[in-house]
């Protein structure tokens, strides 16, 4: 599967922590390859939207049959109202 990380995604994993940075961006790399062992969870009130955790961080990313696009990466207490604005 290939994945495409938004703009607005890349900016706010620039703002993390380094040590946060790497394990964010080993969960997306494994996105591409297989969802099963991840432990993702799809958005209520969302089409084909869903999260997944990686510590106290969250990534949002909207997933076709051959496209995994990354839409938000954020903390837990601010990713869902972020999500609210970027999906309307």
């Amino acid at each position: 599967m290939k994945i495409i990380i938004s703009p607005r995604a890349e900016k706010q994993l620039k703002k993390i922590t380094k040590i946060d940075q790497i394990a964010l961006a080993r969960k997306i790399r494994l996105l591409g390859k297989s969802s099963q062992t991840l432990d993702e969870e799809k958005l209520a009130g969302f089409r084909n939207i869903y999260r997944i955790r990686v510590g106290s961080y969250r990534i949002v990313y909207k997933k076709t049959a051959k496209l995994v696009y990354v839409v938000l990466i954020g903390h837990r207490r601010e990713i869902y109202q972020l999500l609210k604005h970027a999906l309307k």
